[in-house]
């Protein structure tokens, strides 16, 4: 599928500060009431915070980019479960997948590609909790680390999100490198920041 130059501008911010924010999660230092942190571990932790504040921005600006007209196939191709033929579609692809397995793949540029859509819109919906719940913390908690009761809940859910971000970025990486190893250019075609 061909995507706007907004949509792979905001597509590369967003995936260069999710994978900052996965890198420095697993090595910062998140701040505890009474505890004194320093050193890299603090380091980290502020740029985990900044970043994904940005990431929060990009993807509310990726929101918006799609509410002005500019998702690709349109809003039924992220999100088919309202539809009763882009869910038919959907599930067709789904059954076609033992097909996929076996190396006979539909052309993605040329395609409508329901299942690779609804991924995307998984991924969109994701990757939205994720930042909405950061940028809930990032707003509520103390520079000592102390936050009121519902923000830790907050902080508690940002967690759990956490895993599934983890699993949508492997999958949507390893996907789009698989797809780029066949001959398929999604890689270049996404990242071609130049392009119309």
């Amino acid at each position: 599928m061909k995507y706007d130059r907004g949509i792979r501008w905001l597509h590369a911010g967003i995936a260069l500060g999710v994978t900052i924010q996965l890198l420095t999660s697993q090595l910062m230092t998140v701040p505890q009431p009474g505890k004194s942190i320093t050193g890299p571990g603090l380091s980290l932790f502020m740029v985990h915070r900044w970043s994904g504040i940005s990431v929060f921005v990009l993807v509310a600006l990726h929101w918006l980019w799609g509410l002005g007209g500019h998702v690709t196939g349109g809003w039924g191709h992220l999100f088919p479960w309202f539809s009763k033929t882009r869910l038919q579609a959907l599930l067709s692809d789904i059954k076609a997948v033992p097909q996929w397995l076996r190396g006979r793949f539909p052309d993605q540029r040329t395609q409508s590609a329901p299942l690779v859509g609804a991924v995307h819109g998984l991924g969109l919906l994701t990757v939205s909790a994720m930042v909405a719940n950061g940028a809930t913390i990032f707003f509520g908690m103390a520079p000592d680390g102390s936050m009121p009761a519902a923000v830790k809940i907050v902080a508690q859910a940002h967690s759990i999100f956490a895993g599934s971000i983890i699993v949508y970025y492997l999958g949507h990486l390893s996907m789009a490198l698989f797809h780029q190893f066949r001959g398929e250019p999604l890689i270049m075609d996404m990242f071609n920041l130049k392009a119309k």
